[in-house]
């Protein structure tokens, strides 16, 4: 059985603070404008470099929250939209989340749809299906660039004196695509990159890059005795530890921070998630023993231009694969690829125009 809903999308302005992306950007609207009617919230595109004219030109019209809530069917966007903002019980929500289950609190026929990209994570068929793992490598390339900043250092490799500046040490503790940019970026600027991760699998990953590989243990209190010393030589360390829909495990506690060099940077990848480190706050850097700990979970804004580049142009791919000739979205639990964007509850559940 197949759900179908006339298209009427709109594309919603970000309101996490510091979220500078885009879901979709004017090329991509121009593009997909044959198949669908395309509404904008004003200044959606503002900090990714789109203004409201550029969005008109490709065939948006521009609208007010309010009016898109009550009248169109699907919405777009690069989080997941606040609580706050209310939809009616057929909209459907696009927006790359964490895996995270729709807000409780209303019946399944009154609450949205909620369509998380990040389920589309190693889903193979669509191309540029897999947004999350776009996003998650400009993460790593920004985390090791701010990084670069907190240190004060504009260039690694730069000579003094015919000498090179002694490179930093860099350790990434994870193997997923922000871990793997992050050695691949650190290693571009010179530093001496070390990856912690399990299995073979990872090991060859992290070894393609040209890092040192070093196991890490499955069990929690083991690993953190095992990061203890070759952590206390770095200087850069980039953790990105997650279980979907958990809390981050705890990798650095505070012992292990007071064993770390003064004037080392961790940047925690998994503060969205709780931070695999101790005293780590989102969206601040904060200086304890000595040692910054940034948990920004805006990385990916900091590369906003490009971040929402890819980004549009893997949800137009997913478009264009929901969107029949009809210009209908057809979500059909019988699809490999809507059935991973649905959970249980969803793909069981028929919606109305």
């Amino acid at each position: 059985m197949s759900n179908v809903i006339r298209v009427r999308a709109g594309l919603l302005r970000e309101t996490h603070p510091g979220e500078r992306r885009v879901a979709l950007t004017p090329d991509d609207v121009r593009r997909l404008s044959a198949r669908m009617s395309i509404h904008f919230e004003r200044s959606c595109g503002i900090g990714a470099g789109h203004a409201d004219d550029a969005y008109i030109a490709a065939g948006a019209e521009p609208a007010e929250f309010a009016g898109m809530a009550s009248s169109l069917d699907v919405f777009v966007s690069v989080r997941r939209p606040a609580a706050t903002r209310i939809f009616p019980g057929t909209a459907v929500l696009i927006f790359l989340g964490s895996n995270a289950a729709p807000v409780a609190g209303l019946p399944a026929g009154q609450r949205p749809l909620h369509l998380d990209i990040a389920r589309l994570s190693g889903v193979q068929g669509v191309k540029g299906a897999d947004i999350s793992s776009r996003q998650a490598a400009i993460t790593g390339h920004a985390a090791i660039l701010e990084a670069a900043r907190q240190f004060g250092i504009s260039h690694p490799m730069l000579m003094v004196d015919g000498s090179f500046v002694r490179p930093v040490k860099m350790a990434a503790l994870g193997s997923d695509a922000a871990s793997l940019q992050a050695l691949a970026t650190a290693r571009r600027l010179g530093a001496l990159t070390h990856g912690f991760g399990l299995g073979r699998d990872t090991q060859a990953k992290i070894e393609r890059l040209g890092a040192k590989f070093l196991a890490m243990s499955s069990d929690l209190a083991r690993l953190r005795q095992e990061l203890s010393d070759p952590l206390s030589k770095m200087q850069l360390i980039t953790t990105n530890v997650v279980i979907p829909g958990q809390t981050a495990p705890m990798l650095l506690d505070e012992t292990m921070l007071s064993r770390l060099s003064p004037g080392t940077v961790i940047v925690d990848l998994a503060a969205e998630s709780g931070g695999n480190c101790a005293l780590m706050r989102v969206d601040e850097t904060i200086n304890v023993f000595g040692v910054r700990i940034i948990g920004s979970a805006t990385l990916a804004s900091h590369e906003a231009a490009e971040a929402s580049r890819q980004f549009s142009d893997g949800l137009r791919n997913l478009l264009e694969h929901l969107i029949d000739a009809d210009c209908a979205l057809r979500l059909d639990p019988r699809d490999s690829m809507t059935a991973a964007l649905m959970n249980e509850e969803t793909a069981l559940r028929r919606v109305s125009p």
